[in-house]
């Protein structure tokens, strides 16, 4: 049996939050996809972590999505 949506998300969330700019871990139930939200421009490492989650996520797709932190995560200037 796979894992759900959300499992999944909890999963890749304690993997990979706050690495290489990754903010945010959601989801999209009406495209039934996992979105990671992202702060930093794409550089290597961050494009061999996208490929891990992908990989990790399978059979849901990874929507990446380029998004400054919220106001209230955002650390102090």
């Amino acid at each position: 049996m796979s894992e759900s949506l959300d499992e999944i998300k909890a999963r890749v969330a304690k993997r990979f939050l706050g690495k290489s700019g990754i903010h945010s871990i959601g989801i999209s139930r009406a495209d039934n996809t996992l979105r990671v939200y992202l702060e930093a421009e794409p550089d290597s490492e961050l494009e061999e972590l996208l490929k891990q989650i992908r990989a990790e996520a399978a059979p849901y797709e990874v929507v990446d999505i380029a998004s400054e932190r919220a106001s209230i995560t955002r650390p102090a200037s």
